[in-house]
C-alpha cells in the first residue's frame, strides 16, 4: 500500500512541474489508474 502511495505521489510531483498539456494529461491518466488500483483493493 505504501509503494502504491509513493508511486501516486511521485507522479503527482511530475504533473506539478510538467510543461506540455499532452505530459500533464498522460501523468494525470497515469496517476488515476493508481488511485483505483488503490480504492479496489481497499474494497476486495
Amino acid at each position: 500500500m505504501k509503494k502504491i502511495n509513493k508511486k501516486y505521489a511521485e507522479i503527482m510531483r511530475q504533473a506539478d512541474n510538467a510543461v506540455g498539456r499532452k505530459e500533464v494529461v498522460s501523468l494525470l491518466k497515469k496517476a488515476a489508474t493508481i488511485m483505483s488500483q488503490t480504492e479496489e483493493s481497499l474494497a476486495a
